[in-house]
Parts: C-alpha cells; sequence; structure tokens
C-alpha cells in the first residue's frame, strides 16, 4: 500500500497490483506491505481506502500550513481500521468484483448505442478519410512534406496518403460556418464581487455533457459580459484534454442563466441559416472529426491541446437543414438513451460504496 504525505486527503492512496511488479518510490510516498501479517488481503484494503470512514480520518490527520500539508507516516500508522477475518474480507471483495462486473455490462451496452449511432451519421453522410497504421520502427520524411508538425501527419506523408476528409455532400471549413471564440481568463482581478457571474470551466464540460455538480463564479463588469455570455445552442469543447478526449464536444442548453465561460473552454456559435448546432455534435463524434482533432492536437505528458484555429480548420459536409436535423435527431435519441444509462449506472456505484460501508463496519467480530 502507498500513499501520498501531500494528497492523500484528496485519496492519493491504493494498492500496487501485482501486475505492476515492482515500483521505486520517492520519500513522500510511505509504503506498507499489508500482506505479510497475514491479517489483511490487498484487495479488502484497497476498498477500506475508499471508504468514507477512513477518509475522513485521513483528513483529520492533515498537519501544516498552506500548500504545505501534510500526513506524517507515524500518524498514520496510528489509525485503527476494521479488520474482520479473512473469509469476510474475502466476501466482501468479491461482492465489489460482481457489482463492478454488473456496472462494466451497463456501461458497455450504453457505449455499443452511441457507437451504432456515430457508424450509421457515417453511412448516412458517405464519410470516408483515410486512417494510417503507425510506422513501428524509425524513419525519416523531408519537413516540406508535412502539412502540419505531428506524427500522424508524418506517417501520411511518408507512406504517400494524404489526409484528406471526403463526403456524399460539399465541405466546408468551420470557419466559414461559424464563430469560434475564447472565455474569460481568470486571475485576481476577477475573483467574485458585486458583478459575480456563474461559470464554466473544463471540469464541467464532459464527452457529451456537462458536470454542474459544481459551478464557480468570477467577476465581469456589465460592460463586458456580452462576448462572453453562453446562449442556447453554443457547442463548447475544452482546449486541453486526454488523446483520447481532445475535440471532444458539449451543447448548451441554457442550463444556468447568465452563464459565461473560462478561456480554456472553446466556444463554438454557428450560423444557424446554414448549420444547426445539433448536427454539428452529431458530427464532432465521427472519427474524421475525432482524428482532425488528434493529428492536429500538441502532445506534453497526459495533455493533448488544440487552439482556434484547430477547430475553424475542422472539415464539415453541409448538407440540406432538414436532413442535418435527421442526423441530429438521431443523435439526440442515442444520447438520451445513454444519460439514462449513466444515471443508472451513478445510482449503482453510489450504493455499491454504501453497502461496501455496511459490509466492512459489520463484518468486525
Amino acid at each position: 500500500m502507498v500513499f501520498s504525505k501531500i494528497d492523500i486527503r484528496n485519496g492519493a492512496i491504493g494498492v500496487v497490483p501485482e501486475a505492476h511488479g515492482s515500483l521505486a518510490f520517492s520519500a513522500e510516498y510511505p509504503i506498507y506491505d499489508v500482506r505479510s501479517p497475514g491479517h489483511l488481503l490487498p484487495a479488502y484494503m484497497r476498498l477500506l481506502c475508499r471508504t468514507e470512514v477512513f477518509r475522513s480520518q485521513v483528513e483529520a490527520l492533515v498537519v501544516g500550513h498552506s500548500g504545505r500539508k501534510r500526513v506524517a507516516p507515524e500518524l498514520f500508522e496510528a489509525l485503527t481500521i476494521p479488520v474482520p477475518s479473512l473469509a469476510e474480507q474475502e466476501r466482501i471483495v468479491r461482492a465489489e468484483e460482481g457489482a463492478l462486473k454488473r456496472i462494466a455490462e451497463l456501461r458497455s451496452r450504453s457505449e455499443s448505442g452511441l457507437s451504432e449511432a456515430v457508424q450509421e451519421i457515417t453511412r448516412f453522410l458517405g464519410l470516408s478519410a483515410p486512417e494510417t497504421a503507425p510506422i513501428n520502427f524509425p524513419f525519416v520524411v523531408d519537413s516540406g512534406r508535412l502539412g502540419s508538425w505531428a506524427v500522424p501527419a508524418a506517417v501520411s506523408a511518408a507512406i504517400g496518403m494524404p489526409i484528406i476528409l471526403t463526403s456524399d455532400y460539399p465541405i466546408r471549413p468551420l470557419g466559414d460556418l461559424a464563430a469560434v471564440t475564447y472565455g474569460l481568463q481568470k486571475s485576481p482581478a476577477n475573483r467574485p464581487g458585486p458583478h459575480a457571474r456563474p461559470y464554466l470551466r473544463v471540469a464541467n464540460v464532459q464527452d457529451g455533457y456537462f458536470d454542474l455538480t459544481e459551478i464557480k463564479k468570477i467577476e465581469v463588469p456589465p460592460e463586458s459580459l456580452e462576448p462572453f455570455l453562453l446562449q442556447e445552442g453554443d457547442v463548447l469543447l475544452c482546449e486541453g484534454n486526454s488523446a483520447e478526449l481532445v475535440g471532444r464536444p458539449a451543447m448548451w442548453a441554457g442550463q444556468i442563466p447568465g452563464c459565461v465561460h473560462q478561456n480554456h473552454v472553446l466556444r463554438v456559435r454557428v450560423n444557424q441559416d446554414v448549420l444547426l448546432p445539433e448536427y454539428l455534435l452529431a458530427y464532432m463524434q465521427t472519427a474524421p472529426s475525432r482524428n482532425h482533432f488528434r493529428r492536429r492536437a500538441k502532445k506534453t505528458t497526459n495533455l493533448a491541446t488544440i487552439n482556434s484555429t484547430d477547430v475553424r480548420e475542422l472539415a464539415v459536409p453541409v448538407l440540406p437543414l432538414n436532413e442535418q436535423k435527421k442526423l441530429a435527431d438521431m443523435w439526440a435519441a442515442a444520447q438520451a438513451q445513454v444519460q439514462g444509462s449513466r444515471s443508472s449506472i451513478r445510482e449503482q456505484e453510489a450504493q455499491l460504496n454504501r453497502r461496501l460501508e455496511e459490509m466492512i463496519s459489520d463484518g468486525v467480530t
């Protein structure tokens, strides 16, 4: 078992799986062998670390000044924990595994519905964009042949395959059909005051939906409000995300009146005379759109970033508005089904956590 002295209060504690083999940690990460005394199963200890009672005990151990708060190993070692019999620990672990399997099956069925909808949208649009397999050895490409400094672009140049989107409909860059803008940059000067407004952060913009559990506020003088005020139908995406999720959008439906957005959240406001935001949301789920952002993204450790130019240069098939609506309705139906599944998954996860708490506390003899 390993924990971070600084971040254990935020849940930075866990049991290293056997599949990881031997790992090394700095002195900031105390290490404990929970198996050798013979009283604890590592899998049970992993569950115990997640319980509210255990985490509240750990929170009470934090000492130090702001920015230097830590949990000292000797205080952590003095904690008392529930230790059921090994047989009872095994039962608790198996109960969790069974519940997680059911949740995973529900999530898989939900995701398959989305996948089928994306495939149908792709067929309807007649989309085609070459997929290039990675080259698994060093290779050289003349820089003059690169459209952008990215591995996919280099692979395409090396094998002589241009990355060009084709469709059964005319294709135009998104910048011709929509305005792409950044939001407000947070600073000490705009701490919440008399003109505080709710604003969306990166954490609020998820893959196809918004997590509005925690909404913070930012000061926006009335004379500066208009350029940053969100409208129903605005399509939002994060400037930075994982390589898998970069460029994934969500559409604002006016959930919070008078809401603005942070500068790391890009806003796309379409010209609805030629492009429906609901259709754009659906199209941006397809492989050509996803690959566009993956190719353009600047990658660092655990983060891929795009900019407004990358968004404006997204190639979009433009079809009649009535046909755009068909695809938008198809995607909305798939999303509605998924939202129901997500609610069920969240409830099952909450029930599992409550059940684990009960089993761990009741299992002590």
